[in-house]
């Protein structure tokens, strides 16, 4: 499953458990999802890591850039929820990258200025523990075992699952 995963899951569970079904029907995923940008930082390679959340998945991922032990991903979004949405996705990169050095972590960088007086100009580093690998498993399980419910947010206009969703219904 891509790594961009995870944004789905932080915005909406129900968006997320339909995604993920998506990509596990999947054979081949050879990340067509991942976009070209015009900043490069360092080389950009894809990486992978298996994640065990009761089952054992393949988690695939291209960061915007690698520099040594230091995984660069750019946003536009500068919302008041910025970086929330992004963290679990932080977190796995910085995991994916201790394959090649023993210390990572991930930086977020905003491409766009803050529009909020409390958010950084340059951005967040997110250095990851166990205890977040621990909470990314236990909402993974939660999705695929689980019953999920849908909750309105300002992605929901965008999503193509509001029509089943019971928050819109």
């Amino acid at each position: 499953m891509p790594a961009r995963i995870f944004d789905d899951i932080s915005v909406c569970k129900l968006r997320g458990k339909y995604n993920l079904y998506k990509y596990s029907q999947e054979r081949d995923l050879r990340l067509s999802y991942e976009r070209e940008t015009d900043i490069n930082f360092g080389e950009k390679k894809t990486l992978e890591i298996y994640f065990n959340f009761g089952d054992w998945a393949k988690i695939i991922g291209v960061p915007d850039g690698l520099i040594s032990n230091l995984a660069i991903e750019f946003t536009i979004t500068r919302s008041e929820d910025f970086p929330r949405y992004l963290l679990m996705r932080s977190v796995i990169y910085s995991y994916m990258c201790m394959q090649d050095h023993i210390i990572c972590s991930t930086l977020i960088v905003p491409t766009t200025p803050p529009i909020f007086e409390d958010q950084p100009l340059f951005g967040y580093l997110v250095i990851p523990n166990g205890r977040v690998l621990d909470y990314i498993a236990d909402q993974l399980q939660r999705i695929v075992n689980g019953r999920v419910e849908g909750r309105r947010n300002k992605f929901c206009p965008s999503c193509i699952y509001k029509r089943i969703c019971p928050e819109w219904m």
